[in-house]
């Protein structure tokens, strides 16, 4: 007889203090009020022997050496692999940091040690106290709440704005789990968007993503949780023409966003049994050669004379270079970066570090021998941007916000076809997962 999945679902507050630093736009934006409470919501899975756990977590990115420590201390305190958890950021940029950066501020070590780390601890333990056997159901449909965000201007550079013609993935996604009874337990709505339709604002929240979920928990009754797909070239589609907003904005979109998941979730057709499986793998993207000091040194010159966050970050980044050819530094092929997997039925969770480009996630989804192939951003840590090919050949010329972050992501740039790299990789081990089932 085969073993029943069953599900353990718990969420907790883990709003700052007001005052605490906000992580987006900067290193000094206060939090001044709370427009919307933080959550962390943990989905506890168990299918026979196997164990996994998905947790979404309303910040804007995690540090990759803290969520190491989370995940740690949750595998040592629960019968469930290290391997096996996934934390998924919703990447508002109204949310604490959790991931302290040269130019947009140093981690708010209180905060973590007080707040998020034992609420996380906590909400994975709860989950795990009592889960219940689960029928699930699944549904994916279209949403243009999203759209490219590298607009490229009259002066043929590209900046941060509305590009109608640039690509993003439209496709929104619903899970939903049932109980014996058939009442809903829980949903899990995945969709790759930058949490920025708030804009630089001084108040806590959630931002559009949380205006969405908190309309399908009114809907159906269960604990909702948003996790966040490929966004590193997609911002907010809002009026204004932009991709970065306000309050008012902040809800028109997620007033949108609402509708579109509601109208998938009523899609959902049927629910039925489902099996787990999990891997944890690695993906191993190739390295290129160091820029010579002569550039570092004419890149640290230049950007440590300009104002601006980035500026600073690039000028960090040319001065590490500079320091690793004096202090022995030697080259190494490529880079190993962690991946989970967990895959519950026609569905597969794919965890990566970074911001990844959405046409990235469209390859991966394309090709992947599960159905439903999600890709989780900025999951079990925090790596920067990952940039298509094509981008990088245009760097040259039209630049943009996200080629400059990711030219700093490694002191040995990455070579110019690491995205189909992590395309490949990625999709061997969906492959291998699926083959050992």
């Amino acid at each position: 007889m085969c073993e029943k999945l069953l599900l353990g679902v718990a969420q907790t507050d883990i709003t700052p203090k007001i005052g605490a630093r906000l992580f987006g736009y900067g290193g000094n934006v206060r939090s001044e009020t709370v427009h919307d409470n933080l959550t962390a919501t943990a989905f506890w899975f168990e299918n026979g022997n196997t164990r996994a756990l998905l947790m979404s977590i309303t910040v804007c990115s995690i540090i990759t050496p803290l969520a190491d420590r989370i995940r740690a201390e949750i595998a040592s305190s629960l019968s469930v692999p290290y391997e096996n958890c996934i934390l998924n950021v919703t990447h508002t940029h109204t949310g604490p940091t959790t991931a302290g950066m040269v130019g947009w501020g140093e981690i708010d070590t209180d905060y973590c040690e007080t707040i998020f780390i034992p609420r996380l601890l906590q909400v994975a333990r709860d989950a795990a106290v009592a889960p219940v056997p689960v029928k699930m159901g699944i549904a994916q449909g279209k949403s243009y709440i999203g759209i490219n965000r590298r607009q490229l201007m009259s002066n043929n550079r590209i900046e941060l704005g509305q590009n109608p013609w640039g690509p993003f993935c439209p496709d929104m996604t619903v899970i939903s789990f049932r109980d014996s009874e058939g009442k809903a337990v829980a949903n899990m709505i995945h969709y790759g968007l930058h949490g920025t339709s708030a804009g630089k604002s001084t108040v806590i929240g959630r931002d559009w993503s949380g205006v969405m979920v908190d309309r399908l928990v009114a809907e159906t009754g269960a604990v909702t949780a948003f996790f966040c797909g490929p966004e590193g070239d997609v911002g907010p589609r809002l009026s204004n023409g932009e991709t970065i907003g306000n309050i008012a904005l902040m809800e028109e979109l997620g007033g949108v966003a609402a509708s579109d998941a509601i109208r998938i979730y009523k899609e959902i057709r049927s629910f039925h049994d489902a099996t787990l499986s999990c891997a944890g793998k690695t993906v191993r993207i190739p390295f290129d050669k160091r820029i010579s000091p002569e550039t570092a040194k004419a890149g640290y010159e230049r950007f440590s004379k300009e104002p601006g966050g980035t500026a600073m970050a690039l000028a960090n980044h040319y001065q590490e270079v500079l320091a690793s050819y004096e202090n022995g530094y030697e080259e190494v092929d490529a880079r190993e970066i962690p991946q989970t997997i967990i895959k519950i039925g026609d569905v597969a969770f794919v965890s990566t570090p970074y911001e990844l480009f959405s046409v990235i996630g469209m390859r991966i989804a394309e090709a992947s021998p599960v159905p439903y192939t999600l890709n989780l951003v900025l999951s079990n840590g925090s790596e920067g941007y990952f940039i298509t090919e094509d981008n990088l050949y245009l760097a040259p010329h039209n630049g943009g916000y996200e080629v400059a972050m990711y030219s700093m992501t490694t002191l040995q740039p990455y070579t110019h076809d690491a995205d189909y790299y992590i395309v490949k990789e990625t999709l061997k081990n969906l492959e291998e997962l699926t083959c050992t089932e």
